[in-house]
């Protein structure tokens, strides 16, 4: 191991002694500039969260540059995505990066270069996880090579950090990064087991709720979710069968643990977050009495506006609203328009061959179109693949006997932005004037839906 380590520590400070002196000088606020070699259909994209609200922003690209001049008046992570490539990166107030995107691969100049290079090589360290191999262990195996991985990492930057020093709050970011990554890695991981260790859960002794600094890393925020998720099904788990069965039971027992974070900005995040994961995972209609608790509960201005523009938008997909058209390409090259189906229902599956949950529901897809190839519904799915052809193999190899097709611009593509999916797979139920049914239609595998198709074809 630490001969990988060295190895990268060589690489670094080989890049940082090769790197051209930088092409920005000194900036009032920072900024990120730099260049795409080749650039594709693919949109550039900053993630934010300022502490306050998470938003993204699309960066325009012209001749293959882009430059976005930031207000920031303390160190942040943020997260740069090309296609399917994202890399979070530190910024500080007055330092300038820029950066070189070419085929997925990062490069970085400008005054924080050097920051960005450990980032980069810390945040590769973590993505070694063997995934299938601790999934596969029991949990103290699991945890154990955990612990030695985030070991590992805290040498990785100690070593990068020895030789060509950084800032002091550069290292507690990256340190926190490196912490929660795989804190929320343990938590997810315990709660796929049914047989837990006593003391498997003692890790969450050394984390805290009480920083909301650390907000502006992402890996803390997924920590945030996966803690509260846990004490949530500890809470359910203490009610009686028939208050376990409540459909509400799990978000509103969510809330009660959110109600009693100590830290006033940790608590609002978390209790905005909450609300919109409700909102997109909910119809619009089952959400308005959530709605007005969130406006008239919360004392966040900045969490009131996003949740007043994600509702408003939700709205746009509500029950009785005409369904977004699309026209897209099916696996025969034939182009197919929304408006091809009207006169049926029309069930719309967004999925990913690459996906694992959609891969589990596409046995339960084929056999409800099965159940129902004779009734004047019309089965759709949207593929968000990167490669046609494996799509298509895909598809054909799975003998799908709906209509299948592809959105060309992946996740960005416009369908699944006006349809806002918010996971793969997702479902959509649309009437036979092309009006939305259910913009969170049940999934293939429920028995919902079955009760729900049943009910639209016997009341014509």
């Amino acid at each position: 191991m630490k001969t990988a380590i060295s190895l990268v520590l060589v690489a670094l400070l080989c890049c940082s002694s090769c790197q051209k002196k930088s092409e920005a000088s000194s900036y009032s606020n920072p900024s990120i500039s730099g260049k795409i070699s080749n650039p594709g259909k693919h949109k550039l994209k900053l993630f934010d969260f300022l502490g306050k609200s998470q938003w993204q922003q699309d960066i325009e690209v012209m001749d293959s540059a882009f430059t976005v001049n930031l207000n920031i008046n303390t160190p942040v992570f943020k997260t740069l995505a090309y296609g399917n490539t994202r890399k979070d990166i530190f910024l500080k107030p007055n330092k300038s990066l820029i950066v070189y995107i070419q085929e997925g691969t990062f490069k970085y100049d400008g005054d924080l270069a050097h920051e960005n290079s450990i980032l980069d090589a810390v945040s590769s360290r973590l993505q070694t996880v063997d995934f299938p191999f601790v999934s596969s262990q029991p949990l103290e195996v699991a945890k154990k090579y955990i612990d030695s991985l985030e070991e590992d990492s805290y040498k990785l930057l100690q070593e990068l950090t020895s030789t060509n020093p950084t800032s002091s709050d550069f290292q507690d970011y990256t340190k926190a990064y490196i912490k929660y990554d795989l804190a929320f890695l343990k938590l997810m991981l315990g709660e796929r087991k049914d047989e837990q260790p006593d003391n498997y859960y003692d890790f969450l002794n050394t984390t805290t709720l009480s920083k909301p600094e650390l907000l502006d890393i992402s890996k803390y925020r997924s920590f945030l979710v996966y803690y509260l998720e846990r004490e949530t099904n500890l809470r359910v788990q203490q009610l009686d069968a028939k208050q376990q069965k409540s459909p509400e039971v799990e978000f509103n027992e969510s809330l009660k643990v959110i109600e009693e974070l100590e830290n006033e900005a940790i608590r609002a995040y978390c209790f905005y977050n909450a609300m919109i994961m409700k909102l997109k995972e909910s119809g619009i209609n089952d959400f308005e009495e959530h709605y007005q608790y969130f406006i008239t509960t919360n004392t966040d201005p900045y969490y009131k506006a996003q949740m007043e523009m994600a509702y408003a938008e939700k709205k746009k997909i509500a029950p009785g609203q005409p369904a977004p058209e699309f026209t897209l390409k099916d696996v025969d090259g034939n182009m197919v328009s929304l408006g091809d189906f009207k006169g049926k229902y029309v069930y719309l599956d967004f999925w990913q061959t690459l996906c694992p949950r959609s891969a589990r529901e596409l046995p339960h897809y084929l056999k409800l179109q099965s159940e129902y190839n004779t009734e004047n519904i019309a089965f759709v799915s949207i593929s968000v693949n990167e490669d046609e052809n494996v799509w298509r193999d895909y598809v054909k190899a799975k003998k799908n006997v709906g209509t299948s097709l592809r959105a060309t611009e992946y996740f960005d593509s416009e369908v699944y932005k006006e349809y806002q999916v918010n996971g793969l797979p997702s479902f959509v139920l649309i009437d036979t004037e092309g009006k939305i049914i259910d913009s969170v239609a049940d999934k293939p595998s429920s028995e919902e839906i079955r009760e729900t198709l049943n009910e639209l074809l016997h009341a014509n």
